[in-house]
């Protein structure tokens, strides 16, 4: 099912309906098959996951256009979003380490 996810810093970001996820004890855990999480937010790192009407990514490329950041779907079958949350992620937890250090 579709959903944004809103992080404690007020970022947002849409899914798909093709990544899965599931919350247990505050922990987002989110990836392209549900058991074999890929992705794991701790309850500091997210605010809100609201459901959303539902749209395969291809449906949604048609319907708005690409997003800027996202590869061409057609040379290798589709981009990663859950790539690029992990990548952002990491950013943020770098960042949140850094603070912590001084």
């Amino acid at each position: 099912m579709a959903f944004k996810l809103t992080y404690s810093d007020g970022h947002e970001t849409e899914y798909d309906d093709n990544t899965k996820w599931e919350v247990e004890n505050g922990v987002v855990k989110l990836g392209r098959e549900a058991g074999k999480w890929t992705v794991y937010l701790s309850p500091s790192h997210w605010a809100t996951l609201e459901l959303v009407a539902g749209k395969d990514r291809d449906d949604k490329d048609k319907d708005q256009g690409k997003d800027k950041h996202e590869k061409d779907e057609d040379d290798d079958g589709g981009s990663d979003k859950t790539e690029d949350a992990d990548k952002e992620r990491d950013k943020d937890e770098d960042k949140d380490k850094d603070k912590d250090d001084s």
